[in-house]
């Protein structure tokens, strides 16, 4: 691959967030007044993964829990939790990644961040974690629609002055491979994240990697 520009996706790629989706269910679920024991036993109840959350709440209501539970008023405490915990994200960096984008940028590659989560979360997370290892910075917002949509790629690039050709997006999810396919440049899958790599392969992404340093020698 001969890239100059990486976008990185954040939840499932940097970061493992999915137990901490997991806390603010359980304590949302427990403000409710349902009975249940532990965040544990939240994620043997949830089968999907926590992008879900950036879309509906609610989405993260066991179903067990539906008739239990008030979903406006569950929303309203699973953001308050949700602003509580949030940046705990910067303590669940998967292993050897912060190590890996040293690399990277040693090696000369800008580097940039494409979230679905949105964007008042997303840079005070990336600029506590990683700070000066990222050149551009961009969550969901009013004038960035989702992953798929290739507009937060094509936006990015416009920035950094890199064409899509010259620009490889490295994320978990079939949306990060969609969002690569539909801006026309390259993919790379995360596969310690909570995509699922027989899917992903059948929507034709063809590029994984297994760990964080992985990439180092895919990007060679």
């Amino acid at each position: 691959m001969s890239n100059k520009l990486l976008i990185f996706d954040l939840d499932g790629t940097l970061s493992d967030t999915q137990p901490l989706l997991h806390t603010m269910v359980y304590r949302s679920l427990i403000s409710a007044g349902v009975d249940i024991e532990s965040p544990q036993a939240v994620t043997k109840l949830i089968k999907t993964s926590g992008s879900t959350v950036f879309e509906d709440s609610r989405a993260l209501i066991p179903c067990e829990f539906f008739d239990k539970v008030d979903p406006d008023k569950y929303g309203v405490d699973f953001w308050n939790n949700y602003d509580d915990l949030f940046m705990e994200s910067v303590n669940r960096l998967y292993d050897g990644m912060h190590e890996t984008l040293v690399e990277l940028k040693n090696r000369g590659y800008t580097l940039a961040v494409l979230s679905n989560k949105k964007d008042e979360y997303v840079r005070p997370i990336i600029s506590t974690a990683f700070e000066g290892l990222f050149s551009f910075v961009l969550g969901r917002s009013a004038e960035c629609p989702k992953k798929p949509a290739p507009d937060g790629i094509f936006f990015i690039c416009k920035e950094t002055g890199i064409a899509p050709e010259n620009t490889c997006m490295i994320g978990d999810l079939a949306t990060d491979y969609l969002a690569s396919r539909n801006a026309g440049c390259d993919h790379i899958i995360a596969n310690w994240g909570y995509g699922h790599e027989k899917g992903l392969r059948k929507q034709g992404a063809t590029v994984f990697a297994e760990k964080p340093i992985d990439i180092l020698e895919i990007l060679k």
